[in-house]
């Protein structure tokens, strides 16, 4: 009997230490892609088109399929979209969360396009 036990621990063992990890959606966070507040990606217009990663919190967030959500830090608020490149979140309110994405203008709104995100 303790033969059995001892042979389930070593099997869930590695299961229990993978889901202690960072989620990661998309393509997850873009290692060369600088860290930036988001003061930063509304302040320094050098940053269109760039891309940077982003920290912080989910405030909102899309509720029929996670193709979006606003994400604040403590300069700021912004729109990151998901859905341009494919990828969504499950619901996730005020998960912290680390996203990497170039910076573009979408109807006089600057936002994040996504790549990458995970969930701290």
């Amino acid at each position: 009997m303790r033969k059995i036990f001892l042979m389930l621990a070593i099997m869930l063992a590695p299961l229990l230490i993978a889901g202690c990890g960072e989620e990661k959606y998309g393509s997850g966070v873009d290692p060369n892609a600088p860290s930036v507040k988001v003061k930063d990606v509304f302040l320094k217009k050098d940053l269109l088109g760039q891309k940077v990663t982003l920290e912080g919190e989910i405030v909102s967030q899309c509720q029929s399929n996670g193709c979006w959500f606003f994400l604040r830090d403590d300069t700021g608020q912004i729109y990151i979209d998901l859905s341009t490149n494919n990828f969504s979140l499950p619901s996730m309110p005020n998960k912290h969360v680390v996203a990497s994405g170039t910076v573009v203008t979408s109807k006089k709104n600057i936002l994040l396009v996504a790549t990458g995100v995970e969930v701290k």
